[in-house]
């Protein structure tokens, strides 16, 4: 809407302080300025003195007060179209004037032509119409006898207008004669009036009169009936054809323009055909086809034309066929209510199915039916039996209706009239003579009226009585948005409203609907093909397309006119033109799941469903490499499948089928991140966005329905009917709805609501993708990104705004522009239950909403990681998995974690706390059944126990390996008060200290990058302690409430705070606490590492110190410690140790033993749970640590293998075997009398006899198998050789389609929803799919 500012009417005179107004202007009496003399005395004051206002107080009999009391006007200027009064009072309660309106009665509400003007008859309530008769000027005086009281005839005479009855009793105006309704007492009025009308005449409904067609529907009523105005339709803006009896005018661009607008097809009448071009084939029925789909077995043609005159009968690769006609079918189709044969043999004899409604359905009382629960008391029967619109409760009518006590809706003009229009009779009787008085009608705003209760205010229709009960306020009609107001844009006025188009549109006849200008088409993946279809001419065409497997998602951008698409198991994404000439790739070495255009940023958005990211590239004329992509979203995502953009609002919606099934909004810059459906769904497919409404459309195949909800979530509505048992893909347009059927192969339509279903595409392969393409959907409305000069990549943001991104390896600089290379290694971790994530601290800012540029990382098979540790050495990643109770070894390698398996899997059991010596690889742990502090090994095969007693819970370790320093947190479970201690000691367990006696809930903590200083968070206190390794100098710093963890970084002081946002804070050049930025996710755990940070060495560094089990550093060296269950040999090696009985090993506690056979047997035995610290073998084969030398035995056993295989497997097992013949009681104890004891580098194990196995050789072979076995050695060996090359190739095979998780539950790519594409719950994997 266009608006045009006025000339300002106060003119300042140049020179002078005397002001000169011009014409039309009155100068204030302090001569300050001049205003319009149509603001003086208008109630509001415009001159500064008040003297525009000084006005009087009285109007004459002839005048008009507006309501403000400050100004008089003609009544003849009141109800005229025009406002005299400021405040409008003037055309208030006033009804729409009609042509030829001349006077105006009872109160303004009426206006009648002047032939209503004495004619005898009373049409004005007030009676005015018939004052004042006596002096009107007597044209044609006739005389007639006039009955009196007396029953005497006298002469009368008949006014202007009218003609006297037959039998001289009355004056009827001509208007009134033969209208259809007797006026004279002798009917005489009605007489010889003419039965038929002649051609180019209207007859009024009643029979008696006939008026010219064009009086009819033009706006003034002719017949007394009316009857000439009725089923008139609102006239458009350039009607230029009028139809349907003239009920419809409609304007020349809906001509021929293939939709039917009239209901009679007059505007599609006469209509030139369509040109096809060369490669096109026209139908009988008009369409155009492509020319490649004549005699292919299947109907394109509405007529089936394109069947016709075949040479030969189709080879039909679905092996079903009509038997007559010979069209191809396909099992889904037979019965299912659609004649796919031109003989109709496909729907004969079907059988009647039963009948199941589902949740979101309605069984009508017939039982023979069900409906969407919404059509259930919508005001239209969809039931056979008309139950669906039966007792459905109370009936709301119009604010200014009366409502019957049988729930009719009158108008108030109908109560106490003295005619029963109730059923019940409830608007007659009561307190109906009771009249509103004067006093009564000066109370109500708009009037007063008389009803069976008693008095009540009148309200006119768009108008509401307020609580009050005396005040009438507008009724906003848009509010809501209720169906049937507008299809587009609402917009309230008082008591009105109007309805208005989106861009690109134009209103129809009604005044409510909008209709689309130009053709709009249905752009569809059938498996490989990419089809494109009319919706209007029903034209059908082929685009190019070079996919060899099915294309399960597409989007296109209309400015280059290009369609973008993937398909399965590709890393590829492609496109093909809209002119069917050419095709061509976008980007190489991506994954891609579901693909989005940004039409307004020029950027191409995609899913990428293994790394569980969305991802996007800028839109270029050639192929762009994927390492300019940038990650848009990469925090907590979880199995997502499909997305959608929404340009104009700087919005996306996506949809995820993980562990919690959700449809989530962020900004399409990733910020402002929300869920906004949570509920109601199964497993969310397809999504698309309404423009026009403002709702978001989903399909759900688990189900079986089609939901939507607006924007933020809300008004959540589920349409489920037989249509829907298969959605796939759907799109929204200009109130209708698409969707793909991919198990009955066909694509659907219908309004919003479900109603008018139709089916638009059926082939025989299956369809999965859909859009619609038209102009009006991807309008240029401007794009922020051409005003933002980003050197990389500009994306939108909520609000209209710009966003620079940067590509993996860059970071934005200060200006928010520029991608810079890192000048700093210093990164920070933030760990959240399944993702870890990995931010720089270059990239600094002070106070952000959302995370800053930032790397996230999916970590495999973890759903809820607690603790982590990073060694930048060996690029290994420490994490554990609260879940699973693991500790878990993962590799990073190309911004993507790699599995490396369990070290160490606990029952029933949980680790609190956790350190990684970054220089052996060492781990440092603690669990809540085993509360002490423990060493394991890197390969998770030995572990120690350092610090045992006094200690009741430790919640966090921290180490320094080049000081061979550690430090921990040890909770008195006894202390009411949550104190706890924070102690140090050397690495081997030494020298233990108690450096802060009074901490308060102490975790996260870390060392100095000297090792001199430890840091923690008092979490109860929300304070950051810090004290001297020698527990001097205790300093105390406020970081405020919910401090959970500290690290540090470039010497610089970080902190996480937890509340209703994850914050993080730091310390700034002056020692001010700032903060960095805030965000929505949960983290709990965060950590700081840096080169700097992990330099220096130790005696452990190389060659494992010469320990054969676990190398500890200290400050004077370094000290070789044995697992819990060998002793010490010569200081280096460990032997078996010997307290336990024969065949049995002792408890991490040491205070009891337990059979070989139970441990890791999965039930806990030992008190401390330890005999279920189980090891995962497999781990750690590639990684090589050379073990301690030692003179080689000159005794060998003959059946051992010679040097040279052991050699080979020790390069695999980096271990150097040197077997050694033990004494009998270690083969009697140690192997069950089944074997013999062999030291290999002092780790003594068993060589089982033949037919035996195990650790212990407590197991009886097949009798298939000979040869003696070095468990755990020789044929460990080469099973583990066999078994590692196994899942090396299965490993990369997987990692080549499925990263992100080995776990079924977890990994869902564009293959499984392709297989899973149509089924039902109950046969989830069973459908067929076509590659």
């Amino acid at each position: 809407m266009a608006f045009k500012l006025l000339p300002s009417l106060r003119v300042v005179s140049a020179g002078g302080s005397q002001k000169k107004c011009n014409l039309g202007s009155k100068l204030c009496k302090d001569g300050s300025e001049c205003i319009s003399y149509s603001h003086v005395c208008d109630g509001e004051i415009d001159c500064k003195d008040g003297s525009d206002e000084d006005c009087e107080s009285g109007c004459s009999e002839t005048q008009f007060q507006c309501a403000h009391g400050k100004l008089c006007i003609d009544k003849d200027q009141v109800c005229d179209g025009v406002s005299q009064c400021q405040d409008h009072s003037d055309e208030q309660q006033c009804i729409k004037k009609t042509e030829g309106c001349v006077h105006q009665c009872d109160g303004y509400s009426r206006c009648l032509p002047a032939s209503f003007v004495c004619d005898g008859e009373r049409d004005c309530l007030d009676g005015t119409d018939e004052a004042k008769c006596d002096d009107q000027e007597e044209e044609e005086p006739i005389t007639a006898p006039v009955s009196t009281v007396s029953s005497q005839f006298v002469s009368i005479r008949c006014p202007l207008g009218s003609k006297p009855c037959k039998d001289n009793s009355d004056c009827v105006h001509y208007n009134h004669v033969c209208d259809g309704e007797a006026d004279c007492r002798d009917d005489s009025d009605e007489e010889d009036c003419l039965s038929e009308c002649e051609t180019g005449q209207f007859q009024c409904a009643h029979g008696k009169k006939c008026i010219d067609k064009s009086e009819v529907c033009d706006g003034v009523p002719q017949c007394q009936d009316r009857s000439d105005e009725l089923e008139c339709a609102k006239y458009m803006e350039g009607c230029t054809h009028q139809c349907d009896d003239k009920s419809r005018c409609i304007p020349s661009n809906f001509l021929c323009d293939g939709e039917r607008d009239c209901v009679d097809g007059s505007d599609e009448a006469t209509c030139a055909d369509e040109e096809c071009s060369a490669t096109e084939l026209r139908c009988t029925s008009g369409q155009c086809v492509s020319a490649t789909m004549h005699c292919d077995g299947h109907p394109d043609c509405w007529d089936h034309s394109d069947e016709e005159d075949c040479t030969k009968v189709p080879d039909c690769a679905t092996k079903h066929h009509c038997p007559q006609s010979k069209e191809c079918l396909v099992q889904e189709w037979i019965c299912d209510g659609d004649q796919d044969c031109k003989d109709g043999t496909d729907e004969k004899d079907c059988p009647v199915d039963s009948l199941n409604c589902g949740d979101f359905q309605w069984l009508c009382k017939s039982k023979t039916k069900c409906i969407p629960a919404p059509w259930r008391c919508d005001g239209m029967k969809d039931c056979d039996d008309g139950s669906d619109e039966t007792d459905c409760g109370m009936v709301t009518c119009l604010p200014h209706e009366f409502q019957c006590g049988s729930q009719e809706c009158l108008d108030q003009v109908l109560v106490c009239n003295g005619i029963t229009n109730c059923a019940d009779g409830s608007d007659e009787g009561g307190s109906c003579q009771i009249t509103c008085a004067e006093a009564d009608n000066e109370r109500c705003t708009q009037g007063c009226y008389s009803t069976p209760q008693g008095m009540r205010c009148h309200c006119a229709a768009g108008y509401k009585l307020l609580e009050d009960g005396l005040t009438c306020g507008d009724v906003d009609e848009c509010e809501g948005q209720t169906s049937g107001v507008c299809s587009h844009l609402c917009i309230n006025t008082p008591g009105s409203y109007q309805c208005d188009c989106h861009p690109g549109f134009i209103m129809e006849a009604g005044g409510h609907q909008c209709k689309i200008t130009g053709e709009p088409f249905l752009l569809s993946s059938v498996q490989t093909d990419l089809y494109l279809y009319g919706l209007r001419s029903g034209s059908l065409d082929i685009l190019s397309s070079s996919a060899k497997k099915s294309i399960l998602s597409l989007d296109y951008d209309w400015k280059d006119q290009k369609v973008f698409w993937v398909s399965v198991d590709t890393d590829t994404i492609k496109w093909s033109s809209l002119d069917q000439k050419s095709t061509g790739t976008v980007v190489k070495g991506v994954r891609a799941d579901s693909v989005a255009v940004d039409w307004l940023g020029r950027n191409l958005y995609w899913i990428d469903g293994v790394d569980n990211q969305i991802v996007a590239i800028k839109l270029a004329k050639t192929s762009v490499k994927s390492l300019d992509r940038s990650i848009i979203l990469d925090e907590d995502l979880d199995q997502p499948r499909s997305l959608v953009l929404l340009p104009p609002k700087g919005l996306m919606f996506w949809t995820e089928i993980g562990s919690i099934v959700k449809i989530e909004r962020a900004g399409m810059d990733g910020s402002d991140r929300k869920a906004v459906v949570n509920s109601s769904l199964g497993w969310p497919g397809g999504i698309a966005v309404d423009t026009i409404s403002d709702r978001i459309y989903w399909t759900d195949e688990r189900l079986r329905v089609i939901g939507s909800a607006t924007l933020d979530g809300d008004n959540l509505q589920i349409l489920q009917m037989k249509e829907t048992t298969n959605p796939f893909s759907v799109a929204v347009f200009n109130d209708m709805l698409y969707w793909s059927d991919a198990k009955r192969r066909l694509v659907q339509a219908a309004k919003l609501s479900g109603k008018n279903h139709q089916v638009i595409l059926k082939r025989l392969r299956q369809p999965f993708a859909v859009k619609i393409i038209h102009p009006t959907l991807q309008m240029d409305t401007g794009s922020p990104c051409k005003k933002t000069a980003c050197s990389h990549m500009c994306v939108l943001a909520p609000g209209r705004k710009a966003v620079c991104k940067c590509p993996s390896g860059l970071l934005l600089a200060e200006d928010g522009l520029t991608c810079s290379t890192l000048i700093t290694s210093t990164f920070l971790l933030l760990l959240s239950p399944s993702t870890v994530t990995q931010i720089y601290l270059q990239s600094q800012a002070a106070e952000l909403k959302g995370w800053p540029e930032h790397l996230a990382l999916q970590v495999p098979s973890v759903n809820e990681a607690t603790i982590l540790d990073y060694s930048l050495r060996e690029h290994t990643l420490i994490l554990i998995d609260g879940g699973s109770s693991s500790l878990n070894s993962f590799k990073l390698k190309d911004n993507t974690l790699t599995s490396e398996g369990h070290l160490l899997k606990l029952l029933d059991d949980s680790i609190t706390a956790m350190a990684l010596d970054w220089i052996t690889l060492n781990m440092f742990w603690s669990s809540n059944k085993q509360p002490r502090l423990q060493v394991t090994s890197k390969t998770g095969t030995h572990t120690a126990v350092l610090i045992k007693d006094r200690i009741g819970r430790v919640e966090g370790i921290a180490l320094h390996p080049p000081t061979g320093r550690v430090c921990f947190t040890n909770l008195n479970l006894q202390d009411t008060n949550e104190k706890s201690a924070v102690e140090c000691a050397h690495m081997d367990g030494a020298e233990r200290r108690v450096v802060c006696q009074d901490a308060v809930q102490p975790k996260s903590l870390v060392f100095s990058k000297n090792g001199d200083m430890i840091y923690w968070a008092n979490t109860r206190t929300g304070t950051i302690g810090s004290v001297n390794f020698d527990g001097s100098g205790y300093r105390e710093l406020e970081a405020g409430d919910g401090l959970t963890a500290v690290a540090l970084g470039d010497n610089k002081l970080l902190w996480m705070t937890v509340g209703d946002m994850t914050r993080l804070w730091y310390r700034d050049d002056e020692q001010q606490k700032k903060l960095w930025f805030e965000v929505g996710a949960q983290v709990v755990s965060l950590k700081a590492f840096s080169k700097s940070r992990q330099t220096g060495s130790n005696q452990c560094a190389e060659n494992n110190g010469g320990c054969q089990h676990l190398c500890l550093a200290t400050p004077a060296g370094r000290k070789c410690m044995c697992a819990h269950d060998y002793v010490s040999v010569k200081d280096t090696n460990c032997n078996p140790e010997r307290s336990c009985p024969a065949g049995s090993r002792p408890c991490l506690d040491q205070i009891s033993c337990q059979p070989v056979e139970k441990f890791c047997d999965g039930h806990v035995d030992c008190s401390d749970h330890s005999d279920e610290n189980c090891v995962s073998l497999k781990q750690w084969s590639g990684t090589k640590v050379s073990a301690p030398t030692k003179p080689h035995s000159p005794s060998l056993s003959s059946t051992h293998p010679p040097t040279s295989a052991v050699t080979d497997l020790d390069t695999f097992l980096n271990v150097s075997i040197q077997l050694l013949n033990l004494e009998d009681q270690c083969s009697q104890r140690s192997c069950s009398g089944n074997g013999h004891c062999v030291d290999i580098q002092g780790v003594v194990s068993c060589v089982c006899s033949e037919g035996y196995s195990g650790d212990s050789c407590q197991e009886l072979l097949p009798k298939a198998t000979k040869g003696p076995m070095i468990y755990s050695v020789v044929g460990l060996c080469t099973g583990v050789v066999l078994i590692a090359v196994i899942a090396v190739v299965v490993k990369r095979k997987s990692a080549a389609s499925r990263r992100a998780s080995p776990e079924a539950s977890k990994a869902m790519s564009m293959t499984d929803l392709e297989n899973k594409a149509g089924t039902t719950p109950a046969d989830a994997n069973k459908l067929e799919v076509d590659l």
